[in-house]
């Protein structure tokens, strides 16, 4: 099975994801350690930067 990856919108580093995460869950990068706010695009979870 495929691991499922969002991609930082901050740093671009990739984010693995498990299989339980939805639309408007929070997920932190690895790399820069900042939060991102899971969005479906076309059908897919993409980590978009989260508003103040």
């Amino acid at each position: 099975m495929a691991k499922r990856e969002a991609t930082c919108p901050y740093c671009e580093a990739e984010i693995p994801l498990d299989d339980n995460e939805k639309e408007g869950d929070e997920v932190y990068c690895s790399y820069c350690q900042m939060r991102s706010k899971l969005e479906s695009i076309d059908g897919k979870l993409e980590a978009i930067e989260e508003e103040e």
